[in-house]
């Protein structure tokens, strides 16, 4: 990436909104929200819905009276859904810019390197208009010479309607304007401690830190304060990450739909948390030899109970009947018979490429039998909806299920999350949340 060269980044608006609209366009005309697991939290808000005042991860009790009013579609999240988008939209920028030059920062953002500052606004509204006839989801674009400065024009981009969604601060004089409009706790990289850090020195927006000196907010900030304080002066100090790196760990952890005591139901819960972990593994061409379980109970109640066990293995593995066995020894270990348990979770970690795992030394020809079979087993699933053809020890129905009451809230919107991807065939696998 050149020095000189130009950053964008690309924000899907509202996305998770974005997306039930896109399934069910009649949901257009109304305010709309959609919850986190077990329907506790706004995670994702309408534009109208921010203008009523509801804020990000407000609880739902709090608000649902003044929804109702406003008739409000209140919705469930469908993760699997809003990845079969992301991914299309990813594929959509590698298509048109190239697969050197995006970087997936999240689910619904990502990172452009556009080289050239030649004709970016038109460059930035040709993308917004792809997406959004390809997709049907809204989206803004930022460009500047740095990531933390392109963040900055994509925050402005969104709020003001005569950008149309496109900002472009790439040497532009009024750079400085839009970081004296932007609060300092809004800075990409500064979190709520160091904004009250930050504030009590009398820096209270982006253009006070840009002016100030690296090594001044180092003590608050550590030496991410000082990268922040070069962006924002247009010096790169974070380049672009196309490459993908190796995940340190994955897990999967769920609140449960309703306090558990019975061992099986609690094994039920751990079976299929470890199944969705194992598919995202597999999914990144990952193995792991180090599984572990942690059980909670319900930490408002007395004698609140947590405990993890981990179990490692000699060999890496990704199939699924041998890493069963490893949860159901950590399992022991953690369960306490009679307590009502509120949150289990499976961490995998120690992953490694299948690529470059080392041969075992007994048994390798049933080990690559049996890794065969899961692959075929993914892929059926991918093609046809999860859950086709799985393991006689996976049980999908239980008490440990999370709610979710407005899953189907309207006539028209009967997308639900396991029918996504049944019967379609897709250019490169779909990642299973």
């Amino acid at each position: 990436m050149k020095n000189d060269g130009a950053i964008g980044i690309l924000d899907c608006n509202n996305f998770f909104v974005s997306c039930e609209r896109a399934v069910n366009p009649a949901l257009n005309e109304r305010p709309v929200v959609v919850l986190s697991h077990n329907d506790g939290c706004v995670i994702s808000r309408s534009d109208e819905v921010k203008a009523m005042g509801v804020k990000m991860a407000q609880p739902l009790f709090q608000v649902r009276k003044m929804l109702d009013q406003h008739n409000t579609a209140i919705i469930s999240s469908n993760h699997s859904l809003y990845r079969q988008y992301a991914e299309q939209i990813h594929d959509l920028l590698i298509e048109d810019l190239g697969n050197k030059v995006v970087e997936l920062y999240s689910i619904d953002e990502a990172f452009l390197d556009l080289g050239s500052p030649d004709k970016l606004v038109m460059l930035g509204k040709h993308l917004k208009r792809l997406i959004f006839e390809k997709t049907k989801i809204p989206v803004s674009v930022g460009l500047a010479e740095t990531k933390t400065l392109a963040k900055v024009a994509n925050h402005i981009a969104k709020k003001s309607a005569k950008t149309q969604g496109v900002l472009n601060l790439y040497g532009s004089k009024f750079t400085d304007l839009a970081l004296q409009q932007t609060p300092i706790g809004d800075v990409w990289g500064v979190g709520p401690r160091s904004a009250i850090k930050l504030k009590a020195k009398g820096l209270n927006t982006a253009l006070d830190l840009k002016k100030t000196k690296p090594e001044k907010v180092r003590g608050d900030m550590t030496i991410f304060g000082s990268r922040t304080v070069l962006e924002l002066n247009g010096i790169k100090c974070l380049p672009l990450e196309v490459s993908e790196h190796l995940a340190k760990s994955i897990a999967h952890t769920r609140t449960f739909g309703r306090p558990i005591r019975s061992f099986e139901e609690v094994k039920k819960a751990i079976f299929f948390f470890t199944t969705r972990a194992l598919e995202k593994m597999r999914w990144n061409e990952l193995q792991t030899r180090n599984v572990a379980v942690f059980l909670q109970t319900d930490r408002f109640r007395p004698n609140f109970y947590a405990k993890a066990f981990a179990y490692r293995s000699i060999y890496h593995s990704d199939v699924t009947s041998e890493i069963y066995d490893w949860v159901d020894r950590c399992l022991a270990e953690v369960f306490v018979e009679g307590m009502e348990f509120k949150k289990a979770g499976v961490i995998l970690s120690e992953l490694q490429r299948s690529s470059v795992v080392a041969p075992r030394l007994f048994g390798e020809h049933d080990f690559n039998r049996r890794h065969e079979l899961v692959r075929s087993m993914d892929e059926l699933n991918m093609r046809y909806g999860r859950d086709v053809v799985y393991f006689a020890a996976l049980n999908t129905d239980g008490k440990w299920q999370g709610q979710s009451e407005h899953r189907i809230n309207d006539e028209n919107h009967d997308i639900g999350r396991d029918a996504i991807g049944k019967g379609k065939m897709f250019k490169r696998s779909i990642r299973f949340m």
